[in-house]
């Protein structure tokens, strides 16, 4: 920029969940944890804010969406059960057998990081979150998980989906009751993994001014330049993007001709 470089998209991020710890700042970031059976993830009204199983943009982007004053979605929570603990990791909540309750630091219990209980009910009322319409979202979803079909999100529908679930839950691998307790709520907060935005160029990875002009010997690739893809069409959207105009940032350098 302090050569007259172009910028574009840095208004916008690749954005994804993040677990934050007790420690103010220490934040994990994996977007698989929340498409795993048996768990769902509600605002303060316990109501579900979009497909949990969809891809990290677009489930971030739904949530922006309905996020209001009127209809807070930050912060929200994941909701699980006691098989769910027995069976996969949740943020930085290792399995039970790995990590039984009494052992979880207590600083994550006290901060409201991690919430215990033994019914939905008293689950609800330490989180603040709306019992009625937490007992009815869990509801719904052990239906979904019996008939394999989630009516209000299309869950475990598509291809994606069903590679982030569990091929061992049938009839759908995303999808499995949320009903043995203790039952669990693991605080969430909107996050990104790092800007999609970054330098303008063109067709050879040369960074462009202000009036689309390249600059002599400046050239970007990757995650240095503006996205490409600014959307998530699957793994990998950057990586490919990186190598093709590193490739043609060489072939321009270079000289070479096909």
């Amino acid at each position: 920029m302090a050569v007259g470089a172009a910028t574009e998209q840095i208004a916008g991020a690749w954005w994804c969940t993040t677990f934050q710890h007790a420690r103010r700042g220490t934040c994990r970031g994996r977007p698989s944890w929340k498409s795993l059976p048996g768990s769902c993830v509600v605002d303060r009204a316990g109501q579900r804010i979009a497909n949990e199983s969809q891809n990290y943009m677009a489930y971030q982007l739904a949530l922006f969406k309905r996020h209001s004053v009127e209809r807070p979605c930050v912060p929200a929570w994941m909701v699980f059960d006691a098989r769910f603990r027995r069976s996969y990791l949740a943020g930085p909540l290792l399995t039970s057998n790995d990590l039984p309750d009494h052992r979880i630091p207590r600083a994550w219990i006290d901060s409201g990081f991690v919430t215990i209980a033994s019914t939905i009910d008293e689950l609800a009322a330490r989180t603040g979150i709306a019992v009625d319409g937490l007992r009815q979202t869990l509801a719904r979803m052990n239906e979904f998980a019996r008939t394999g079909r989630d009516l209000d999100f299309q869950r475990g529908d598509t291809a994606y989906d069903r590679y982030y679930g569990d091929a061992r839950v049938q009839p759908n691998p995303c999808l499995a009751p949320i009903a043995e307790a203790p039952f669990y709520a693991l605080r969430m907060e909107p996050g990104d993994f790092g800007t999609h935005g970054g330098l303008a160029t063109d067709a050879d990875a040369r960074v462009l001014d202000g009036r689309q002009r390249p600059i002599e010997g400046l050239y970007a690739t990757g995650n240095c330049a503006a996205a490409l893809l600014p959307t998530y069409p699957g793994p990998g959207a950057t990586l490919g993007p990186a190598m093709t105009f590193g490739w043609q940032a060489a072939r321009h350098l270079s000289g070479w001709k096909d």
